[in-house]
C-alpha cells in the first residue's frame, strides 16, 4: 500500500545569517543559545507534523487541501552536511531553503550553498532574513506579511525594495531568475524570495505556505512511498548511548523500518550488517540532535523521518554513508542484491574525471561529487577523486610527474584530519596539500595556486630571452671609476642580474655588470626598487657614465619581440622597461622591434 512522505527540507546559509533561528521559532525552542557560540555544531532534524503545519498555515491554506503528513527539515553546521546527505542521483533533500540575512546580502557560504545546490539538482526557495533590521522598520508579526510591508512609510517601502532586488540580482549572477514570492508566475522556472524575521516570526506562515504549496503541486510522485518492505536512509552521526551500545542518528527517506530488521550500511570498507536492536524516536517538533530531547521507543517508523537506530554489531561508519534495511526473513539472494547496490555507489557517481589535474580526498561521496562539480563550474580540472583520507600514495601519485605536469602536484583534502608525517613528505616531495571543511576555500585556495603555477611554467618560456631591467647609479656612491668600475646602484625597473650588456639612455653600449654585493654577500639577481654595490666592465666613470648614469639593457630585436609577444607574463615595472629599452632603440630606427 502506498502513501505520500513528508518532504525533506535542508536549510542551508551563511554563518550567522539564522539559519537554527528560523527552525526554532518554527519548534518554539531555543537550539541557538545551547550552540557554541551561537553556530551549529552538529547536523540536526525536526519534524513538523501536520497538525502544526495547520496552525502555522491558517488562512493561507485550508486544513483538507493539505496533504502531507508534515515537513522535516534538516539543520546543516555549513555545507559539508549538506553534502553528505546523500543518495544516488542527487541529494536526500527535495527542496532547499537558502537563508541570507537582507541587510547584508550575499556572503562568500551564500554563494557555495547555491553552487552546492545546483550541484545536486535540488530546488530551493530563499528566505530573506532579519527585515526587522532594516532601518526604521516596523515589526507588525500580527500582519500578513503582504499588508505589513505595504503598511510601512513609502520611503522605507522602497528601500526594502531595494534589498529584495538586491538579493534577485545575486541570484541572476548564477543563471537563475529570481522574484519576490507573491511577484513568481512560474515556480519551475523562478526562484522565490519569501522575506521573514526568525525573530519576530514575520513572513513565516507565508514561507511554509510556499513549501507546502511547491511540494504538494510538483513532488507528489517523488515523496509516495510504494515499497514498504524495506528502507533506505543516510547516516547522521554514530555514537554511543547509554543502554545501547552503539547507535546511528538516520534520516530515512524511503519506505519503513521495523524492529528486528537487518540494516545494511556502507562503509568506507565495504558494507556492514547489523541486526536493528530498537528504534527511537524524539517527541514532535523536537531535535534530534538536542541533548535534553527524550526519545520514545517505536516498533516501526515511516520515511521520511529523523530517527535513532540501535544497532550493535555495526563497527566504525562515516556520516553520510547509505543505509539500507530489510526484513529479518528477506532471502539471503536478495540482501546480496543490496549489498551490490550500496557498493556501487561509491563507483557509480557523476564525478568528472579528466587525463591531467589535482588530486581531491573527501570524507564522504556527497562532499566528493559536490566538491568535483564546484571544481569543474570554475575550470579546474580533477584527475583523481575518492572518499578517505589522504595516503602515502595520494602524495606519491601528485608528484610523480612533477616536471612534465607540475599542475598536477596539488591535493585537496576536504574535512579530514591528515598525517604531519605525510604533510611533511609531501613538502619534501613538491606537493601541496590544502585542508579545509569549507569548500570555498578549498577552491579559492587550489584557483590562485594553480594560477601561480600557471605562471611559474609560463616563465619558463623566457627563461632563455635576456630580461629588460634598468639600474641608475645613487650619488656619493662611486667606489671605483673604472678596471672594473664599482658603483652603488638602484634597480629602477626589472631585476637586475650580471652578464648581460647594458647601454645608456641615449643608446651607446657599454659594458656589463660583472657582481652585485650586498656588503659581503654576492648576489645572483638584485629584485626591483633594491639597492647594492656593483662592478662593471667597460664603465668608466666621469667619461661615459656618473652619478645619476641610467643604464637599460641592451638586447637584439628578435629578444625584443619574443618578450612583447608575452608581456602579460611580464611585471608592470619590466613591461615599463621595456617600452623604455623601445624608445631608445628606435632613436635611429622607427621600425625596431615592430
Amino acid at each position: 500500500m502506498s502513501f505520500m512522505r513528508q518532504p525533506i527540507i535542508s536549510v542551508l546559509g551563511h554563518v550567522d545569517h539564522g539559519k537554527t533561528s528560523l527552525l526554532d521559532f518554527i519548534r518554539r525552542s531555543k537550539i541557538t543559545d545551547k550552540e557554541a557560540g551561537g553556530i551549529t555544531q552538529h547536523i540536526g532534524a525536526t519534524e513538523v507534523p501536520k497538525k502544526d503545519l495547520i496552525k502555522t498555515v491558517k488562512g493561507a491554506i485550508p486544513a483538507n487541501m493539505i496533504k502531507i503528513p508534515g515537513l522535516l527539515f534538516i539543520d546543516t553546521p555549513g555545507h559539508k552536511a549538506f553534502t553528505s546527505l546523500r543518495k544516488r542521483g542527487g541529494s536526500i533533500s527535495d527542496i532547499g531553503i537558502l537563508i541570507v540575512d537582507i541587510t547584508e546580502g550575499f556572503k562568500p557560504q551564500t554563494i557555495e550553498a547555491i553552487e552546492i545546490l545546483k550541484s545536486m539538482n535540488t530546488p530551493f526557495i530563499v528566505a530573506a532574513n532579519k527585515i526587522d533590521r532594516i532601518p526604521l522598520w516596523n515589526s507588525q508579526p500580527d500582519k500578513k506579511l503582504l499588508d505589513n510591508i505595504n503598511s510601512q512609510r513609502q520611503e522605507l517601502v522602497y528601500k526594502f525594495e531595494e534589498y529584495v532586488y538586491n538579493v534577485v540580482g545575486e541570484i541572476a549572477k548564477f543563471g537563475l531568475e529570481a522574484d519576490r514570492y507573491d511577484r513568481v508566475s512560474d515556480f519551475t522556472k523562478q526562484v522565490a524570495i519569501v522575506p521573514i524575521s526568525a525573530k519576530t516570526g514575520e513572513g513565516i506562515t507565508e514561507l511554509i505556505t510556499t513549501l507546502v504549496g511547491l511540494t504538494q503541486k510538483y513532488m507528489e510522485k517523488k515523496l509516495t512511498i510504494e515499497n514498504e518492505n524495506i528502507a533506505k536512509g543516510v547516516i547522521l552521526e554514530v555514537k554511543d548511548y547509554p543502554g545501547l551500545g552503539k547507535t546511528i542518528d538516520v534520516i530515512l527517506y524511503d519506505g519503513v523500518i521495523k524492529q528486528g530488521d537487518t540494516v545494511l550500511a556502507l562503509s568506507i570498507d565495504g558494507v556492514q550488517k547489523s541486526k536493528l536492536k530498537s528504534i527511537l524516536k524524539p517527541g514532535e517538533m523536537k531535535e534530534i540532535r538536542d541533548s535534553a530531547t527524550k526519545f520514545k521507543t517505536i516498533p516501526e517508523q515511516q520515511a521520511a523521518s529523523g530517527v535513532k537506530l540501535a544497532c550493535p554489531d555495526f563497527g566504525e561508519l562515516q556520516a553520510g554513508m547509505p543505509i539500507i534495511a530489510v526484513r529479518k526473513n528477506e532471502k539471503q539472494s536478495v540482501i546480496d542484491e543490496f549489498v551490490e547496490s550500496l557498493e556501487k555507489e561509491i563507483t557509480d557517481s557523476n564525478i568528472v574525471i579528466h587525463e591531467q589535474g589535482i588530486l581531491v580526498k573527501a570524507d564522504t561521496l556527497g562532499s566528493l561529487e559536490a566538491l568535483s562539480f564546484i571544481l569543474e563550474e570554475h575550470n579546474i580540472p580533477l584527475r583523481k577523486a575518492e572518499v578517505g583520507k589522504v595516503t602515502k600514495m595520494d602524495v606519491m601519485d601528485a608528484g610523480a610527474d612533477l616536471k612534465h605536469n607540475p599542475k598536477n602536484a596539488l591535493i585537496l583534502n576536504f574535512s579530514q584530519k591528515i598525517d604531519p608525517v605525510l604533510e611533511k613528505m609531501a613538502e619534501e616531495s613538491g606537493v601541496t596539500i590544502f585542508s579545509h571543511d569549507i569548500i570555498y576555500k578549498l577552491i579559492e585556495e587550489s584557483a590562485e595556486w594553480l594560477k601561480n603555477k600557471q605562471k611559474e611554467i609560463d616563465r619558463q618560456i623566457l627563461s632563455e630571452l635576456t630580461m629588460p631591467f634598468k639600474i641608475k647609479i645613487l650619488p656619493n656612491c662611486i667606489f671605483r671609476v673604472s678596471g672594473p668600475a664599482v658603483v652603488g646602484v638602484e634597480v629602477q625597473g626589472g631585476s637586475c642580474i650580471p652578464n648581460v650588456s647594458l647601454m645608456t639612455k641615449e643608446g651607446k653600449r657599454v659594458g656589463s655588470i660583472k657582481t652585485i654585493k650586498d656588503r659581503d654577500e654576492t648576489l645572483s639577481k638584485l629584485e626591483f626598487e633594491k639597492q647594492a654595490a656593483v662592478s662593471m666592465d667597460d664603465v668608466v666613470i666621469g667619461k661615459n657614465a656618473e652619478e645619476g648614469t641610467v643604464f637599460l639593457t641592451f638586447m637584439g630585436e628578435e629578444n625584443f619581440r619574443k618578450l612583447k609577444d608575452n608581456k602579460e607574463l611580464l611585471s608592470s615595472d619590466e613591461r615599463k622597461c621595456l617600452a623604455d629599452i623601445a624608445d631608445v632603440m628606435r632613436v635611429e630606427n622607427t621600425l625596431w622591434g615592430k
